[in-house]
């Protein structure tokens, strides 16, 4: 798989911007999951101490792995697993980033082929 040197310096300033925004977005969806407890607290549902470690909780762990995902060394890999997962459209991360993304994308759409493959249908059958 390419790693980030080996894009041009333009397709690495892409790969920042659209890292940046993808990070954005999982960011506020793991913040918004924290806005909630301080809702519960402001309304006496939980006091102090339980905000607090709904606030630990949360920069252990989903904070540290955002931080670690949009990390530069994994930005390419990052990018691509947003765009899969959809949190940034093919049209919005444009043709150009697609093209240059193209082997982290089929990676990842290789492994979900594969995970699916190997589920069993659970589904009731007609007898």
């Amino acid at each position: 798989m390419e790693t980030n040197r080996e894009f041009t310096k333009a397709q690495r300033r892409r790969l920042r911007e659209l890292g940046a925004i993808a990070y954005e977005r999982d960011l506020s969806t793991e913040l918004s999951k924290l806005e909630t407890e301080f809702g519960r607290w402001r309304a006496g549902e939980i006091d102090a101490h339980e905000l607090s470690d709904h606030i630990h909780r949360f920069h252990q762990g989903p904070a540290r792995k955002l931080f670690s995902e949009y990390d530069h060394s994994n930005l390419a890999f990052a990018v691509a697993h947003a765009i899969h997962r959809g949190l940034i459209t093919e049209e919005e991360a444009g043709a150009d980033a697609i093209e240059m993304l193209r082997v982290q994308l089929a990676f990842l759409r290789d492994q979900e082929d594969d995970d699916s493959a190997q589920l069993p249908d659970t589904r009731l059958q007609d007898r």
